[in-house]
């Protein structure tokens, strides 16, 4: 089969190459013939050699398709079902994490695309307990997204304290903060408010609007907080999504709530440390609270999001192409030029 290998640590270490059919057993007990896999911001720094990973392996874990061949004992699934899959596999189940409730930060846990093989190939085995059946109304690109927006539908919907007709600012444009415009709006926020920067006017912010974000500020030019006040009479927002990772996104986020505000962090900085406006945060006594990777309690809820959803998410995913052009579609992403890509792995998906 044509898979998307990592063979060795480092950047330019990644390459399309004839790998075996993985076979099904008692542990990796469905194979699912993959139509599409989406290329996350992660698989973008494993392949420039900037994210911990375990090489070699078949690279890309947001993925959709269809079960091909189950062992005997599975009844959860059945050959033909449309399905995606949490990424993080083999939690113990005993340990503290475990036991609140977040398998993905289990430490046994391995994960599609980090350190074993992935879905950006024709074919991935994996246990049964791990997929969710997705109906046909989802289209295949949109699908593969299903992974990425259990995070917001967890952060922004059900642990940010989100209520309807609440004001939510977003700083970041990228495909993290559509994601989370898409929650909030589906959790009822009354008015959502995008702040990026100049770069995104072109792509990210007409997607952000055909979304329904209520309005999207160019922050290197305009006053983010200035233009909340003025849309909330001087009060603030309610949450504020920090989807960047920058310091100015985090400042702006904390600068826009109202006292008593709540900022849900997303954003990776990838530096050890930044300069935040803590004491403003402390005088307005903000809640904050921090979380990463896709929480396998929401996937249904996700699902349903994107079955029901009252706008064409399509905006959502700007490039498509086949696995052969690979290299192609991670020069792009990791020049900021889309929202998200996804590779096709059947042709004509």
């Amino acid at each position: 089969m044509k898979a998307l290998y990592k063979y060795a640590p480092g950047g330019g270490t990644s390459r399309l190459e004839d790998r075996p059919i993985p076979q099904i057993t008692p542990l990796d007990n469905v194979r699912v013939r993959v139509s599409a896999c989406a290329v996350c911001g992660m698989d973008i720094h494993i392949y420039h050699g900037k994210f911990a990973c375990d090489p070699p392996f078949v690279m890309g874990h947001e993925f959709v398709g269809r079960v091909e061949s189950v062992e005997p004992e599975v009844t959860s699934v059945a050959p033909g079902d449309r399905v995606v899959a949490q990424p993080h596999l083999y939690a113990c189940g005993s340990c503290q994490s475990c036991r609140d409730g977040f398998p993905q930060y289990c430490p046994q846990k391995r994960s599609l695309g980090i350190n074993r093989d992935g879905a950006m190939a024709e074919y991935v085995v994996l246990p049964d307990r791990y997929l969710h059946k997705v109906p046909d109304a989802i289209p295949d690109p949109l699908a593969c997204l299903l992974e990425p927006m259990t995070i917001l539908v967890g952060d922004v919907i059900a642990y940010s304290g989100l209520q309807p007709g609440d004001t939510v600012v977003i700083t970041g444009a990228g495909q993290v903060a559509q994601l989370a415009l898409i929650a909030a709006k589906a959790g009822g926020a009354g008015r959502v408010v995008m702040g990026g920067v100049t770069s995104d006017r072109t792509l990210r912010f007409p997607a952000a609007l055909a979304l329904g974000a209520d309005a999207v500020v160019d922050s290197n030019t305009e006053d983010l907080s200035a233009l909340v006040m003025k849309l909330t009479d001087g009060r603030g927002a309610d949450l504020a999504i920090e989807a960047s990772g920058s310091e100015a996104g985090i400042n702006n986020a904390i600068s826009c709530l109202r006292t008593g505000g709540r900022l849900t962090v997303l954003g990776l900085t990838r530096r050890d440390s930044v300069a935040v406006q803590w004491d403003t945060a402390l005088r307005k006594m903000l809640t904050v609270r921090y979380h990463m990777m896709s929480n396998y309690r929401m996937m249904e809820r996700s699902i349903e999001i994107f079955a029901t959803y009252p706008r064409d998410l399509s905006p959502l995913v700007t490039h498509t192409m086949p696995l052969e052009e690979w290299k192609r579609m991670f020069d792009i992403l990791s020049q900021g030029g889309g929202i998200k890509g996804v590779m096709k792995i059947i042709p004509g998906y």
